[in-house]
């Protein structure tokens, strides 16, 4: 039995896929970006998430994260992982590379992640190529959740929405600015809770101010990003819930720079079971 997992900085998908029969035990588990979250916080998710009678059971675990981008910080992910399944092999890989096989399969394209984070790449049906800085959270996260929230609660501080869209964030988040400075500075996952306030878009999805929100933060993305790529040509696949929430949007950024679009899809955990089970055979 094999164990494939997709990890954001929210949540964690997990499927474990018997190679004989092809079943499939689906699970969810709190995110695992090693940022955030330490070893023993890894092993102790891993153990309450996976039923005990399967855990003997796994030959493989494929584990695909974001914050997945060093040997440090894949090693604590390997370390917990290991402890806590008794199981030698362990790959980890970052998110990244995850959403480019999940999207691409084994074809050339560009894959992008839109979820509470963002970040991208070059891909050529085997290895990632090219892949623009990720600044994260406090610097980057260019078209993320995160962004969205950032620029609506700044919007919101500085009386630059409509009064009916700061209302509603009164009234629904009961929006307090000191409580928010408070989960920004002091809390161990301030990207979750500013990406929190991305729905509201949705809700509001038809007014100029949100609209030209959404533009400014997609463009802002292809920009300092995808343009710096230059295939045009190849398809530009998105990823992840900020991707699904708001395709219209971003199709409509990627037309006036010329970009081909590619798929979209919400989790890209159903593709890299996919992935794994035709690697052998390609």
């Amino acid at each position: 039995m094999i164990c494939i997992a997709d990890s954001g900085s929210t949540k964690t998908d997990w499927v474990l896929v018997d190679e004989k029969n092809g079943e499939e035990n689906r699970l969810v588990s709190m995110g695992l970006n090693p940022f955030y979250v330490h070893q023993k916080k890894i092993e102790d998710v891993f153990r309450s998430t996976i039923p005990i009678e399967i855990i003997d059971q796994i030959s493989a675990i494929h584990f695909y994260g974001a914050g997945c981008s060093s040997d440090k910080r894949n090693q604590i992910v390997k370390d917990a992982l290991v402890n806590a399944s008794s199981c030698a092999n362990v790959h980890i890989y970052h998110d990244l590379l995850g959403a480019a096989r999940a999207a691409c399969q084994f074809t050339k394209g560009v894959a992008s992640i839109l979820g509470t984070g963002s970040n991208s790449c070059l891909y050529d049906g085997r290895k990632i190529l090219d892949n623009v800085d990720n600044l994260g959270f406090v610097l980057g996260d260019e078209g993320s959740g995160g962004h969205i929230g950032k620029e609506l609660i700044r919007a919101r501080c500085y009386r630059d929405m409509p009064e009916e869209i700061s209302n509603h964030i009164d009234s629904v988040y009961l929006f307090d600015k000191d409580d928010v400075l408070d989960h920004v500075y002091q809390d161990a996952l301030p990207n979750t809770f500013i990406a929190s306030f991305a729905p509201i878009c949705s809700e509001f999805r038809k007014t100029e101010f949100i609209q030209n929100l959404l533009h400014d933060v997609f463009s802002e993305f292809v920009q300092k990003h995808l343009l710096k790529y230059n295939h045009p040509d190849w398809p530009h696949h998105f990823l992840g819930s900020i991707s699904c929430e708001f395709e219209t949007e971003i199709r409509q950024v990627l037309a006036e720079h010329n970009l081909t679009p590619g798929i979209f899809e919400r989790k890209p955990i159903n593709a890299l079971v996919k992935f794994h089970l035709l690697e052998n055979e390609v």
